[in-house]
């Protein structure tokens, strides 16, 4: 048994035994078939899911929110399963997607996929059924829903992915690709699927240390925020690569049992070790639910910068365009993570951000600033440059960083900044407006607070080889200049090592006076590029050949 299959097999039997029953746990009868558990049990489980609209949702939620969630595990429950599905349970699952509409009323990126993954697989096993909801058969069905897929697959291989690294969000994403990849019997499909999940994983990994992808993400939740260990990425580098966090409480079925098995050197980025400190330019497409399909896209793009040390990882989404209109709008900032400092050889929790927190899911109080949009972000090499200006009708005027001192080997503390000394790396967060830290509830010790509307931070890390010691560091960073311009809402941090850096409320963004521009391509890193909206992407990693991957096969009519 290889490595690789002995890793799944611990994994799979030891997700059975964590798993608690219940109805929102969608994939313990899956891994009771698996595992050659109790088919009974499994079966009255399976009909239970497939029950989905028979009964109140069991947290009061609107039952078309999660629905497709559940579609994907029937699906899959049928293809993989068929032969040990009783024929009440057929019933019951053919039921749910012939007699229902299944689509999701939440329409962001990964409830598209999810949506038009399982419908394409269902209309598959039943090509004469007519699907009420929809009026067409299954073989209709399918033959459009092939189509759309590979487009869309084809537009977030041209123009990245809008819920963008995603700690939580790429695993539907990914669930609906092994799907497709082992039971769409496509060959379109498999292809398109096997090389999004190369260039995702190359992606995840060429900016991860030990399974951890530092950086900015889009569409994450405070778990995720606080504790890689939390994040279903980080077992994706465990599963594929080797390395990361063995947190059975992120691992993900469809991965373990999908017959994908990337390219060897894609699983190389893992022990990537550049001879000196990178940078990876990305850009994102605009995540908004107006052209998941997409028919309309829009122009704009989110550009993000992560830049990588031996020791620590600092990201951001340094630029973003805005958008066009309300109607697009309603998913600008949504639950996005604009920027982080990993350093490395510390826990999972070993990190530094600021965000200004709210009160609702979508910008809750650790993510995402969605109705608010009051954060402006830049970072030139190492240091990061924050800008906040929050309206007068938001319940929190204050801004916070996760700055959690148990983690950290040694912390130091003035009036106006803070200092973190990692295994191997220093970190400096400045907050012009003072700070105070969190002492009581659940974020004590993990937090502290900035108080005032108009706000800002600066954080800027370094290799602890690189000073004479830890005082050093924060003598260098405390000579520093950093100017905050209220009234002019203009931040500016003169460093020693990265420069003069400007970044202004009116969307200015400047080094050494020399305004900075955007016009990056898809991905711009020493082991991945790609032009925008090219379709191909290049993938070279030390010692192995270059790999093309070419996603512009013509667009079906």
């Amino acid at each position: 048994m290889s490595i690789f299959e002995e890793r799944r097999s611990d994994i799979l039997r030891r997700m059975l035994a964590d798993s608690v029953p219940g109805p929102l746990n969608m994939e313990l009868p899956l891994l009771r078939f698996e595992l050659d558990g109790d088919a009974g049990v499994a079966n009255r489980e399976l009909r239970g899911l497939a029950g989905w609209f028979d009964r109140p949702h069991p947290t009061g939620r609107d039952l078309r929110g999660e629905c497709d969630f559940a579609a994907e595990k029937l699906a899959l429950a049928l293809v993989r399963f068929g032969e040990k599905l009783e024929p009440e349970t057929h019933a019951a699952v053919e039921r749910f997607f012939t007699a229902f509409d299944f689509s999701s009323i939440y329409c962001s990126e990964n409830h598209w996929l999810l949506f038009l993954s399982s419908r394409l697989i269902a209309s598959r096993v039943y090509p004469d059924r007519l699907f009420q909801a929809y009026g067409k058969t299954g073989r209709e069905l399918f033959e459009e829903d092939r189509r759309r897929l590979a487009d869309f697959l084809r537009f977030r291989a041209r123009r990245g992915w809008g819920e963008f690294d995603s700690g939580c969000y790429m695993i539907p994403v990914w669930e609906c690709m092994t799907l497709l990849y082992d039971y769409s019997g496509v060959p379109e499909l498999r292809q398109l699927c096997g090389d999004m999940f190369n260039l995702l994983l190359a992606d995840l990994l060429q900016e991860s240390f030990d399974g951890c992808q530092g950086g900015a993400h889009g569409r994450i939740y405070p778990d995720n925020a606080l504790d890689y260990a939390k994040c279903g990425t980080t077992f994706l580098c465990r599963l594929y690569a080797g390395t990361g966090a063995d947190a059975v409480s992120a691992a993900n079925y469809e991965a373990l049992i999908c017959s994908f098995r990337p390219d060897p050197a894609v699983a190389a980025i893992a022990a990537w070790e550049p001879e000196r400190p990178v940078e990876i330019r990305e850009r994102k497409h605009l995540h908004n639910i107006c052209d998941m399909q997409p028919e309309r896209p829009l122009d704009g793009s989110v550009r993000k910068l992560t830049f990588r040390s031996a020791n620590f990882l600092l990201g951001s989404v340094v630029y973003q365009d805005d958008y066009p209109d309300d109607a697009s709008r309603v998913y600008a900032f949504h639950q996005q993570h604009d920027w982080d400092l990993f350093l490395r050889g510390g826990s999972t929790r070993c990190r530094i951000f600021t965000h200004h927190p709210g009160d609702f899911g979508e910008h809750n109080y650790w993510t995402g600033d969605l109705g608010c949009r009051c954060g402006r972000f830049f970072q030139h090499r190492s240091a990061v440059l924050a800008l906040y200006d929050i309206p007068a009708d938001q319940p929190m005027q204050f801004i916070h960083a996760c700055f959690p001192k148990a983690e950290f080997r040694e912390v130091a503390e003035t009036e106006f900044a803070l200092f973190a000394a990692g295994p191997a790396a220093y970190a400096a967060l400045l907050l012009p407006n003072g700070w105070s830290r969190t002492e009581e509830g659940e974020w004590a010790g993990i937090e502290v607070t900035s108080p005032g509307a108009v706000n800002a931070a600066v954080c800027e890390a370094g290799e602890a080889a690189d000073y004479a010691s830890f005082a050093a560091f924060r003598e260098e960073i405390l000579s520093n200049r950093l100017t905050f311009d209220r009234g002019a809402r203009r931040l500016v941090y003169e460093s020693k090592r990265c420069g003069r850096i400007g970044l202004g409320a009116d969307g200015s963004r400047s080094v050494d006076g020399v305004p900075a521009r955007f016009d990056w391509p898809l991905y711009d890193s020493p082991l991945i590029r790609s032009g925008w909206d090219s379709g191909v992407v290049e993938i070279t990693v030390p010692g192995f050949p270059a790999r093309t991957l070419d996603f512009t096969l013509p667009r079906h009519s």
